[in-house]
């Protein structure tokens, strides 16, 4: 079961950062903002309403939330949504 999670982990890494990508790509988008999943656990509600550029969160790659400890699913499924003006 641990080795399917981190299967899961590794996956919505690249999940997430083929986002930001697309994002980029389209020359629209200049920020994103994190959405954390439903039942989210402390540490990714901290993240709620957090705006990031474009280019820093790619940089960077928040996400998946490093210290995510959702017990219901063993990891971090929050997201990153096209921030509109």
């Amino acid at each position: 079961m641990k080795k399917r999670h981190e299967e899961t982990k590794k996956f919505i890494a690249k999940s997430n950062k083929g986002a930001l990508e697309g994002y980029l790509r389209s020359g629209l988008v200049k920020a994103v903002d994190v959405l954390p999943a439903r039942n989210a656990c402390y540490a990714c509600e901290k993240w709620e309403g957090k705006k990031i550029a474009l280019k820093k969160a790619i940089k960077k790659s928040p996400l998946p939330i490093r210290n995510c400890h959702n017990e219901q699913y063993g990891y971090c499924r929050c997201c990153y949504a096209p921030a509109v003006d």
